[in-house]
Protein backbone atom coordinates (compact mmCIF):
# COMPACT_ATOMS: atom_id res chain seq x y z
CA UNK A 1 0.00 0.00 0.00
CA UNK A 2 3.15 2.67 0.95
CA UNK A 3 4.52 1.86 -2.44
CA UNK A 4 1.43 2.30 -4.47
CA UNK A 5 1.62 5.70 -2.43
CA UNK A 6 5.19 6.13 -2.96
CA UNK A 7 4.14 5.66 -6.93
CA UNK A 8 1.77 8.03 -7.14
CA UNK A 9 3.23 10.67 -5.44
CA UNK A 10 6.20 10.18 -7.57
CA UNK A 11 4.55 10.54 -10.65
CA UNK A 12 2.49 13.67 -9.69
CA UNK A 13 5.98 15.08 -8.65
CA UNK A 14 7.35 14.29 -12.24
CA UNK A 15 4.25 15.66 -13.84
CA UNK A 16 4.37 19.08 -12.06
CA UNK A 17 8.39 19.07 -12.53
CA UNK A 18 7.31 18.61 -16.52
CA UNK A 19 4.82 21.85 -16.16
CA UNK A 20 6.96 24.06 -14.11
CA UNK A 21 10.43 23.23 -16.37
CA UNK A 22 7.94 23.67 -19.47
CA UNK A 23 7.06 27.15 -18.40
CA UNK A 24 10.54 29.11 -18.98
CA UNK A 25 10.20 27.04 -22.72
CA UNK A 26 6.63 28.46 -23.49
CA UNK A 27 7.75 32.12 -22.16
CA UNK A 28 10.76 31.92 -24.75
CA UNK A 29 9.21 30.71 -27.91
CA UNK A 30 6.04 33.85 -26.60
CA UNK A 31 9.15 36.13 -26.48
CA UNK A 32 10.40 35.21 -29.83
CA UNK A 33 7.29 35.14 -31.71
CA UNK A 34 6.11 39.06 -30.29
CA UNK A 35 10.01 39.77 -31.50
CA UNK A 36 9.66 38.02 -35.14
CA UNK A 37 5.98 39.76 -35.72
CA UNK A 38 7.37 43.30 -34.39
CA UNK A 39 10.46 43.05 -36.89
CA UNK A 40 8.28 42.30 -39.18
CA UNK A 41 6.55 45.33 -39.64
CA UNK A 42 10.00 47.32 -38.88
CA UNK A 43 11.67 45.44 -41.97
CA UNK A 44 8.36 46.26 -44.41
CA UNK A 45 8.28 50.28 -43.10
CA UNK A 46 11.99 50.40 -43.69
CA UNK A 47 11.99 48.75 -47.19
CA UNK A 48 9.22 50.97 -48.16
CA UNK A 49 10.90 53.93 -47.28
CA UNK A 50 14.20 52.85 -49.46
CA UNK A 51 11.96 52.39 -52.16
CA UNK A 52 11.12 55.68 -52.04
CA UNK A 53 14.30 56.90 -52.40
CA UNK A 54 15.30 54.22 -54.91
CA UNK A 55 12.65 55.31 -56.93
CA UNK A 56 13.70 59.67 -56.70
CA UNK A 57 17.30 58.78 -57.03
CA UNK A 58 18.03 55.20 -58.70
CA UNK A 59 20.70 54.83 -55.98
CA UNK A 60 21.91 50.96 -55.81
CA UNK A 61 22.59 50.59 -52.33
CA UNK A 62 19.01 51.51 -51.76
CA UNK A 63 17.60 48.81 -53.98
CA UNK A 64 19.98 46.34 -52.47
CA UNK A 65 18.85 47.41 -49.17
CA UNK A 66 15.28 46.65 -50.18
CA UNK A 67 15.96 43.16 -50.91
CA UNK A 68 17.38 42.71 -47.86
CA UNK A 69 15.09 44.08 -45.62
CA UNK A 70 12.16 41.85 -47.94
CA UNK A 71 14.42 38.85 -47.47
CA UNK A 72 14.22 39.60 -43.80
CA UNK A 73 10.83 40.33 -43.73
CA UNK A 74 10.34 37.25 -45.63
CA UNK A 75 12.53 35.06 -43.16
CA UNK A 76 9.98 37.26 -39.97
CA UNK A 77 7.07 35.41 -41.17
CA UNK A 78 8.42 32.42 -41.71
CA UNK A 79 9.19 32.18 -38.09
CA UNK A 80 5.97 32.85 -37.28
CA UNK A 81 4.42 30.89 -39.13
CA UNK A 82 6.64 27.87 -37.59
CA UNK A 83 6.04 29.13 -33.78
CA UNK A 84 5.42 26.41 -31.29
CA UNK A 85 3.97 29.46 -28.85
CA UNK A 86 0.70 28.40 -30.59
CA UNK A 87 -0.83 31.63 -30.45
CA UNK A 88 -2.40 32.31 -34.13
CA UNK A 89 -4.95 29.97 -36.07
CA UNK A 90 -3.76 28.60 -39.73
CA UNK A 91 -6.47 31.12 -40.79
CA UNK A 92 -4.46 33.90 -39.14
CA UNK A 93 -1.07 32.89 -40.45
CA UNK A 94 -2.70 32.77 -43.97
CA UNK A 95 -4.20 36.35 -43.63
CA UNK A 96 -0.73 37.53 -42.61
CA UNK A 97 0.88 35.82 -45.66
CA UNK A 98 -1.60 36.98 -47.80
CA UNK A 99 -1.25 40.09 -47.60
CA UNK A 100 2.73 39.79 -47.51
CA UNK A 101 2.88 38.36 -50.47
CA UNK A 102 0.52 41.23 -52.08
CA UNK A 103 3.10 43.64 -50.49
CA UNK A 104 5.68 41.69 -51.89
CA UNK A 105 4.40 41.60 -55.44
CA UNK A 106 4.27 45.06 -55.36
CA UNK A 107 7.31 45.96 -54.38
CA UNK A 108 8.90 43.85 -57.02
CA UNK A 109 7.06 45.32 -59.72
CA UNK A 110 7.62 48.92 -58.50
CA UNK A 111 11.27 48.25 -58.31
CA UNK A 112 11.64 46.70 -61.59
CA UNK A 113 9.14 49.83 -63.38
CA UNK A 114 12.37 51.97 -61.68
CA UNK A 115 15.16 49.46 -62.64
CA UNK A 116 13.62 49.08 -66.33
CA UNK A 117 11.61 52.40 -67.29
CA UNK A 118 13.16 54.27 -65.26
CA UNK A 119 10.32 55.92 -63.39
CA UNK A 120 7.27 54.28 -61.68
CA UNK A 121 4.11 53.92 -62.56
CA UNK A 122 2.58 56.11 -59.75
CA UNK A 123 -1.12 54.23 -59.36
CA UNK A 124 1.14 50.87 -58.30
CA UNK A 125 3.28 52.83 -56.10
CA UNK A 126 -0.15 54.13 -54.33
CA UNK A 127 -1.27 50.86 -53.87
CA UNK A 128 1.74 49.42 -52.52
CA UNK A 129 1.76 52.13 -49.99
CA UNK A 130 -1.88 51.60 -48.87
CA UNK A 131 -0.85 47.42 -48.89
CA UNK A 132 2.06 48.47 -46.47
CA UNK A 133 -0.44 50.22 -43.89
CA UNK A 134 -3.25 47.15 -44.60
CA UNK A 135 -0.44 44.44 -43.23
CA UNK A 136 0.78 46.57 -40.71
CA UNK A 137 -2.81 46.97 -39.20
CA UNK A 138 -3.18 43.25 -39.73
CA UNK A 139 -0.02 42.60 -37.74
CA UNK A 140 -0.58 44.58 -35.16
CA UNK A 141 -4.02 42.36 -34.79
CA UNK A 142 -1.86 39.53 -34.41
CA UNK A 143 0.87 41.18 -32.09
CA UNK A 144 -2.07 41.87 -29.56
CA UNK A 145 -3.81 39.10 -29.99
CA UNK A 146 -0.61 37.12 -29.32
CA UNK A 147 0.74 39.09 -26.04
CA UNK A 148 -2.70 39.01 -24.55
CA UNK A 149 -3.36 35.21 -24.88
CA UNK A 150 0.93 34.17 -24.77
CA UNK A 151 2.40 32.97 -21.41
CA UNK A 152 5.29 35.53 -22.07
CA UNK A 153 5.19 38.54 -19.42
CA UNK A 154 6.16 41.50 -21.64
CA UNK A 155 7.76 44.13 -19.78
CA UNK A 156 5.76 47.82 -20.18
CA UNK A 157 9.43 49.75 -21.27
CA UNK A 158 9.42 47.07 -23.96
CA UNK A 159 6.23 47.46 -25.41
CA UNK A 160 6.76 51.14 -25.28
CA UNK A 161 9.90 50.71 -27.33
CA UNK A 162 8.29 48.55 -29.76
CA UNK A 163 5.02 50.77 -30.07
CA UNK A 164 7.42 53.71 -30.39
CA UNK A 165 9.49 51.82 -33.25
CA UNK A 166 6.73 50.71 -35.40
CA UNK A 167 5.61 54.65 -35.28
CA UNK A 168 8.82 56.17 -36.52
CA UNK A 169 9.37 53.75 -39.12
CA UNK A 170 5.69 54.80 -40.44
CA UNK A 171 6.36 57.85 -40.22
CA UNK A 172 9.64 57.63 -41.76
CA UNK A 173 7.91 56.09 -44.79
CA UNK A 174 5.79 59.31 -44.86
CA UNK A 175 8.01 61.34 -44.62
CA UNK A 176 9.97 59.78 -47.78
CA UNK A 177 6.77 59.53 -49.47
CA UNK A 178 6.87 63.26 -49.27
CA UNK A 179 10.09 64.25 -50.19
CA UNK A 180 10.99 61.98 -52.51
CA UNK A 181 7.62 60.88 -54.97
CA UNK A 182 4.73 62.37 -56.12
CA UNK A 183 2.31 60.23 -54.85
CA UNK A 184 1.62 62.07 -51.80
CA UNK A 185 -1.94 62.16 -50.98
CA UNK A 186 -2.04 58.60 -52.03
CA UNK A 187 0.08 57.49 -49.03
CA UNK A 188 -0.79 60.27 -46.85
CA UNK A 189 -4.72 59.24 -46.69
CA UNK A 190 -3.77 55.54 -46.48
CA UNK A 191 -5.96 53.74 -44.45
CA UNK A 192 -7.27 56.57 -42.78
CA UNK A 193 -3.97 57.30 -41.09
CA UNK A 194 -3.84 60.00 -38.81
CA UNK A 195 -1.86 63.34 -40.06
CA UNK A 196 1.80 63.19 -39.98
CA UNK A 197 2.23 66.05 -37.13
CA UNK A 198 -0.52 64.35 -35.28
CA UNK A 199 1.72 61.27 -35.21
CA UNK A 200 4.28 62.76 -34.21
CA UNK A 201 2.97 64.37 -31.27
CA UNK A 202 2.27 60.31 -30.22
CA UNK A 203 5.68 59.52 -30.68
CA UNK A 204 6.84 62.32 -28.54
CA UNK A 205 4.89 61.54 -26.33
CA UNK A 206 6.09 57.75 -26.32
CA UNK A 207 9.57 58.71 -26.09
CA UNK A 208 8.75 61.10 -22.99
CA UNK A 209 6.67 57.82 -21.63
CA UNK A 210 10.15 55.48 -22.52
CA UNK A 211 12.54 58.17 -20.88
CA UNK A 212 10.87 58.43 -17.46
CA UNK A 213 10.24 54.71 -17.12
CA UNK A 214 13.40 53.16 -17.44
CA UNK A 215 15.46 54.16 -14.80
CA UNK A 216 19.26 54.71 -14.25
CA UNK A 217 22.62 53.53 -15.86
CA UNK A 218 23.28 52.95 -19.65
CA UNK A 219 19.64 52.10 -20.83
CA UNK A 220 18.40 55.82 -18.83
CA UNK A 221 21.61 57.11 -21.39
CA UNK A 222 20.61 55.44 -24.10
CA UNK A 223 16.84 56.53 -23.53
CA UNK A 224 18.22 60.03 -23.49
CA UNK A 225 19.89 59.55 -26.75
CA UNK A 226 16.98 58.64 -28.35
CA UNK A 227 15.01 61.77 -27.07
CA UNK A 228 17.92 64.03 -28.26
CA UNK A 229 18.18 62.68 -31.53
CA UNK A 230 14.44 63.07 -31.82
CA UNK A 231 14.45 66.77 -30.88
CA UNK A 232 16.38 67.62 -33.88
CA UNK A 233 13.85 65.96 -36.20
CA UNK A 234 10.34 66.45 -34.31
CA UNK A 235 9.86 70.34 -35.62
CA UNK A 236 10.52 68.52 -39.33
CA UNK A 237 8.03 66.17 -38.90
CA UNK A 238 5.41 68.59 -37.24
CA UNK A 239 5.90 71.55 -39.70
CA UNK A 240 6.90 69.82 -42.96
CA UNK A 241 9.06 71.83 -45.26
CA UNK A 242 10.52 70.75 -48.76
CA UNK A 243 13.63 72.74 -47.75
CA UNK A 244 14.41 70.33 -44.87
CA UNK A 245 17.12 67.66 -46.04
CA UNK A 246 15.71 64.50 -46.03
CA UNK A 247 19.19 62.56 -45.88
CA UNK A 248 19.17 64.57 -42.36
CA UNK A 249 15.93 63.07 -41.47
CA UNK A 250 16.59 59.56 -43.04
CA UNK A 251 19.88 59.24 -40.48
CA UNK A 252 18.14 60.52 -37.27
CA UNK A 253 15.21 58.39 -38.13
CA UNK A 254 17.37 55.09 -38.64
CA UNK A 255 19.65 55.91 -35.34
CA UNK A 256 16.62 56.37 -33.53
CA UNK A 257 14.95 53.50 -34.37
CA UNK A 258 18.53 51.74 -34.12
CA UNK A 259 18.80 52.93 -30.05
CA UNK A 260 15.50 51.87 -29.56
CA UNK A 261 16.32 47.95 -30.83
CA UNK A 262 19.09 48.07 -28.09
CA UNK A 263 17.06 49.36 -25.36
CA UNK A 264 14.67 46.56 -25.83
CA UNK A 265 17.46 43.96 -25.93
CA UNK A 266 19.15 45.38 -22.96
CA UNK A 267 15.49 44.89 -20.94
CA UNK A 268 15.11 41.62 -22.11
CA UNK A 269 18.81 40.75 -20.85
CA UNK A 270 17.99 42.56 -17.36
Amino acid sequence: MNDSRLRIHSVLAALVLLLVSSFPAQADEGSDFLRELHEFRLNNFMALSNYYRYSATGDASAQGTIRELMGEATRNLQAVSESSANVLSSEQVASLRTEFNTFSQLMAQNVSDVTEIGYPDLRLVGEMANQAVKMSNVAQEVYTQARESSQTTIKPQVETARSASVLMAQMLSRYAARSYSPVTQTFQGASGLAPLDQQAQELDALISEFVASVGQGELQQTAVEIQTKWGFIKDSYINYNKQNVIFVIERYSRAILEEFNMAVTSLQNA
